[in-house]
């Protein structure tokens, strides 16, 4: 769990609370921003649905919920995937958003319409579905349609006739009107009479519907008749956020519940007081499930913004909270934490300890409930939803949230060892096994989040995933990882780093695309994801090759955070080998990153970013082929997926090339090689290391190549590159003027490191390793060779007993030479 720090001297951001709001509130719509945001290229669903195929609401179903729960769904989250995570037990309402309205009153269906899947499972469930009816002013054309809208009758009659008839049309309950940002002399009485005239029309055509207002969270200039809406709508919804955003000149919370001079507390006090005073059941309390990104002058909250980066969905702030650390604004209640990357970062969001004082606040004030902007942000995440049940529903002990850490590494001819963190309220695992990756059965139920898989098949892939549960009920999965066991150590590490599942399709399987190629180019392997290797679960240093697969990941999901990077600069600068793959690192890290991403981009990734796609074309190049003269000479034009061949669409791949020392060898077809290249390669050292360590980095992500025949060529040649033996022509040309050392890997270690040092001449050595009191614990002895040496050091005494952790001094001396090298090393048991 994330630290979380209370701030006690923040009495300087009273000032700049009231800056913001005052701007925010008067300026802009996050529904508006977001549907500019997201909203644009959303990908199209081909199953074919049905509006007559829409069943009615079952009026019969009881949620058991002690409040009304509300939520936007935006097309964007259907399209990408994430209704699939909706818990319906947990809902009353699902506002379908955009239906958009013109100045004329025709009504737009949102993208994929109808979503006939999504209504009836909700219908099934008693969810009432909403048609929101979109419309933002904001500029003198966007405000003069809204006002023609409002009060044209011809426009007016058209808006209300279309309304009813899709609300017949799709079996729909309610009518939500999500109306904002336009001209003051319309907010009042000419809103007013538009909510009456439809709430009228409605109800005397569909009996039954509930007709709803989204409303300010503040009432500038008291513009808004609240009060009278109030009394004939069935409820608004208020929007309870974007008190600070992308026009912010100081970091702050979007959804201040204290503090300052306007927040949560003082709207519902002020601007809603006659309303919560006479029916409160007809509000309902609006509260973000997304976030605020900026990059900073300084770490400190409040810090002067540089500029504005994004509103990160809850699913990408937590994880990135949990790897920062959450700091805890006590004026306004909320969380937020800082970051590093050659700039300051810093997010601004809430979670489930803020929502839940949130919660309390709609609770005291017996409002009618609660929502979220928006459904679908937290992804498949559980800590929100367990909120939601803990608080309206069930009131029982949470399940808990998914496992994270994962990792499958070998144990021996026949057997494997699974690991991963263990979460809160868990009570134990369920390990799923499959032999496909498709096909998964219960192994069995385990009590340590430290297992063992037994009496597998020697060199076969064996498909892992996992859930944690406890009395109440299981988390969902986690990813599938796999591996191999053998008699020898696998040198092969898998490492799955594609979080991303908005705007993507990440089914969470791909490493069956990595699984049977590695398999016939005759390698077993250990598998991780990327939490595990940050979080030092899982050394890339006991392994002599990484695979680190991307994916689609981008800024939505940090590519490589910066303690990936410490772990991948380590085991470069310590000779290993590195094939990594995806669409998006360089936009992420070189075009979106700060100086640090930058710098790991080029010193280590030694790529150069181009564009992010081949002529800044996206959705247009989708082959590639090799380059003469490389590891890929005589590679074949080949395809990539256009998400039409079960993985995703890659229409953004980074058009890169190498730095200097690097060999480009992929190029992507009909395209000249001028607009940049799809892969490289590069021998050489990493930053201050010694040892010469080896990268294939492709912008292709190697799961969308097919068919898997070219996958396994593909593979090969990669993995014969960074088994090649550096010849000894080449050795001898980069020999150094004396005895030089490189080091000891792993480092700290456990239960052995191996020290490398380089020789010009054959000279007889010594090594002794001292104890932190000078004394000398082990000795060995040998003969230098000249170039590259080795020596295997096991952590043992000179009677063959283990020592214990601590830091230990190494000291190899070279015979007469007079000559001696020095070095400091951790064991950690």
């Amino acid at each position: 769990m994330g630290k979380f720090n209370l701030l006690c001297k923040l009495s300087n951001l009273v000032v700049f609370f009231l800056v913001s709001t005052l701007y925010a509130q008067q300026a802009e719509s996050i529904h508006k921003l977001h549907q500019e945001l997201y909203g644009k290229d959303i990908p199209e669903i081909t199953r074919l649905q049905k509006a007559e195929d829409i069943i009615p609401l079952n009026k019969s179903v009881n949620t058991d919920l002690s409040a009304a729960v509300f939520g936007y769904l935006p097309d964007w989250e259907y399209a990408n995937g994430n209704y699939q995570y909706l818990r319906y037990d947990l809902l009353t309402h699902i506002a379908c958003f955009d239906f958009e309205v013109d100045r004329n009153g025709n009504v737009s269906n949102p993208a994929n319409w109808p979503w006939t899947d999504l209504i009836n499972e909700a219908h099934e469930n008693g969810v009432k579905i909403i048609l929101c009816a979109v419309k933002f002013g904001g500029g003198s054309d966007d405000d003069a349609d809204m006002h023609h809208l409002l009060t044209d009758s011809s426009a007016i009659e058209n808006f209300y006739t279309q309304i009813v008839n899709k609300m017949k049309t799709y079996n729909m309950d309610g009518v939500n009107v999500d109306f904002e940002t336009y001209a003051a002399a319309d907010e009042g009485a000419v809103t007013t009479n538009f909510m009456r005239g439809l709430a009228e029309r409605v109800r005397a055509e569909i009996p039954g519907a509930e007709i709803s207002f989204a409303s300010p969270i503040i009432n500038w200039g008291d513009d808004y008749e609240l009060f009278e809406m109030a009394s004939f709508l069935d409820y608004m919804f208020i929007m309870g956020y974007a008190f600070y955003g992308s026009w912010s000149d100081n970091t702050g919370p979007g959804s201040p519940l204290t503090g300052g001079s306007r927040n949560l507390t003082t709207s519902l006090n002020d601007d809603y007081a006659s309303v919560v005073s006479v029916m409160p059941e007809k509000l309902i309390l609006g509260i973000p499930y997304y976030g605020l990104e900026w990059v900073t002058e300084t770490s400190s909250a409040g810090s002067i913004t540089k500029s504005f980066k994004s509103s990160p969905r809850f699913s990408a702030a937590e994880p990135l909270g949990q790897l920062y650390g959450i700091n805890w604004h006590s004026s306004s209640q909320t969380p937020w934490f800082a970051w590093n990357n050659g700039d300051w970062n810093q997010i601004w969001y809430d979670n489930s300890h803020s929502l839940d004082l949130k919660y309390d606040l709609a609770v005291s004030k017996g409002l009618m409930g609660v929502g979220m902007w928006a459904l679908g942000y937290d992804g498949e995440r559980q800590e929100l939803w367990n909120l939601i049940d803990t608080k309206f529903g069930s009131g029982e002990l949470p399940p808990p949230i998914v496992p994270t850490g994962f990792n499958v590494t070998g144990a021996d001819v026949t057997s494997l060892n699974l690991n991963c963190e263990l979460p809160d309220n868990a009570e134990g695992f369920e390990l799923l096994i499959s032999s496909d990756g498709s096909n998964f059965d219960s192994y069995g139920i385990q009590f340590s989040n430290y297992m063992t898989a037994t009496e597998l098949s020697a060199d076969a892939v064996s498909y892992f995933k996992i859930n944690a549960f406890n009395s109440t009920g299981a988390s969902n999965n986690t990813e599938v990882l796999a591996g191999v066991p053998g008699a020898e150590s696998s040198k092969v590490l898998v490492v799955n780093g594609f979080d991303r599942t908005s705007g993507t399709n990440n089914t969470m399987d791909y490493i069956t695309k990595y699984a049977d190629p590695l398999l016939l180019n005759e390698y077993i392997f250990s598998s991780a994801s990327n939490e595990a290797v940050y979080k030092d679960l899982v050394s890339l240093t006991d392994y002599e090759m990484v695979i680190w697969m991307l994916g689609d990941e981008s800024t939505s999901d940090e590519t490589f955070n910066v303690f990936e990077q410490e772990r991948i600069e380590a085991f470069l600068e310590n000779g290993g080998s590195l094939f990594v793959t995806g669409a998006e690192i360089g936009w992420d890290l070189s075009a979106k990153g700060g100086s640090t991403d930058q710098a790991f981009y080029s010193d280590y990734l030694k790529a150069v970013y181009i564009d992010d796609a081949p002529n800044g074309n996206s959705g247009t190049y989708y082959t590639a082929e090799g380059l003469e003269g490389t590891i890929f000479d005589g590679l074949s034009s080949f395809s990539f997926d256009d998400g039409s061949h079960g993985t995703f669409d890659i229409d953004w791949p980074d058009a890169i090339r190498a730095t200097e020392g690097g060999v480009n060898i992929l190029k992507f077809g009909n395209v000249s090689t001028s607009s940049g290249y799809a892969g490289f390669s590069y021998e050489g050292t990493f930053g201050e290391g010694m040892l010469p360590g080896r990268l294939v980095h492709l912008s292709i992500p190697f799961e969308t190549i097919y068919p898997e025949e070219v996958r396994t060529d593909i593979l090969g040649r990669v993995l014969e590159f960074f088994s090649t033996n550096v010849s000894v022509e080449d050795e001898k040309n980069n020999l150094p003027e004396d005895f030089e050392l490189s080091g000891n890997y792993p480092n700290p270690f456990n239960p052995s490191t191996t020290i490398v040092f380089r020789a010009a001449s054959q000279a007889d050595y010594t090594l002794n390793v001292y104890n932190t009191l000078g004394q000398i614990v082990s000795s060995l002895s040998g003969t230098a060779n000249i170039g590259t040496n080795n020596i295997e050091w096991k952590a043992e005494d000179n009677s063959g007993r283990m020592l214990a952790s601590g830091t230990y001094i190494y000291r190899i001396i070279f015979g007469e030479l007079n000559k001696a090298l020095t070095g400091k090393m951790m064991l950690v048991r």
